[in-house]
């Protein structure tokens, strides 16, 4: 009997209420042999990785997995073989009938002692979707991160939670740059309202915005004082919220310490207040004397003329 057709008896030997049962679902159903070769294939595999299930019988599965992920994928079929009762879920890369690779999140079941299945029954299903957005998500975090720690301004994160009408805002995470400049850290306010950590008056100031940015579902900027430090008492703000499936899930500040302009104006403006009055004394004491000589001037010409 040649190999094709023993692969074929193999993968067809199981009773047909188990062959109906495995080709109804739609994980991959896979029984290896406790040397890991491949005696059964249910025929999701022609959906998730492109073969015919005849095409994988008789091979070892090690031949199929990416070589980086064999060793992870051997620990695991040596921990089910050593543990009846115990199962093992484990990621790997599955080359596809295209050649190209496939995540596979594969859960292993010792049914050795099963007279029917007679071997390690793999229940798989395809995670390469999932696993590209886990990759996009640490690629967003990476350079999350790096913006974080590179910008000059402060940055600021708020969860917003909402209970029916009532709208709080909790800190999630300072930049580098907000913690040096206001000396708060994020362990310190890390789940604290605004309230809890500046307390009540200008906490309620501050959340008076962030409500003002939900409320408009769009970026805000504005001027606010907020005195945490010395000669950081004035923050020039915009606040953005960040939108999740429709709903407004955490507010991003990016906040500039503007102290020194604002005094500095606050200064211009006093000076200008003291020019005016300066000139209003100066302008007063130059016209009494204009006042008395064009009086005696005209008294002068009054006499003339009689």
């Amino acid at each position: 009997m040649d190999d094709d057709t023993t692969h074929h008896e193999s993968n067809n030997h199981k009773p047909e209420w188990y062959r109906t049962l495995v080709e109804e679902v739609n994980d991959l159903a896979t029984v290896v042999d406790t040397d890991g070769t491949i005696t059964y294939v249910s025929p999701a595999i022609t959906r998730i990785l492109g073969y015919d299930p005849g095409e994988l019988v008789g091979h070892e599965g090690f031949e199929f997995v990416h070589p980086e992920d064999r060793e992870r994928n051997a620990d695991a079929l040596e921990s089910v073989l050593s543990n009846p009762s115990g199962s093992e879920t484990v990621e790997v890369r599955f080359r596809h009938a295209n050649g190209s690779w496939r995540w596979i999140e594969a859960t292993m079941r010792n049914r050795v002692d099963d007279d029917i299945i007679d071997g390690i029954l793999l229940s798989s299903r395809d995670i390469t979707e999932r696993k590209e957005y886990e990759r996009e998500a640490r690629e967003l975090a990476e350079e999350y991160e790096a913006v974080l720690n590179s910008v000059e301004d402060a940055i600021f994160l708020m969860n917003v939670e909402e209970d029916g009408d009532d709208v709080r805002f909790k800190f999630e995470r300072l930049s580098p740059s907000y913690e040096r400049q206001t000396g708060i850290t994020t362990e310190e306010v890390q789940g604290q309202t605004p309230q809890a950590v500046f307390g009540e008056e200008q906490g309620a100031e501050l959340a008076a915005n962030y409500h003002r940015c939900v409320k408009a579902g769009e970026p805000i900027s504005y001027q606010e004082e907020l005195l945490v430090s010395e000669g950081a008492r004035f923050w020039q703000t915009k606040l953005a919220p960040v939108v999740s499936e429709g709903e407004i899930t955490r507010l991003v500040g990016v906040t500039r310490n503007v102290t020194e302009r604002v005094e500095r104006e606050r200064q211009l403006r006093q000076q200008n207040e003291r020019l005016g009055e300066f000139a209003s004394v100066i302008s007063h004491d130059l016209r009494s004397p204009l006042n008395v000589a064009q009086g005696r001037a005209a008294l002068l010409a009054e006499q003339g003329e009689s």
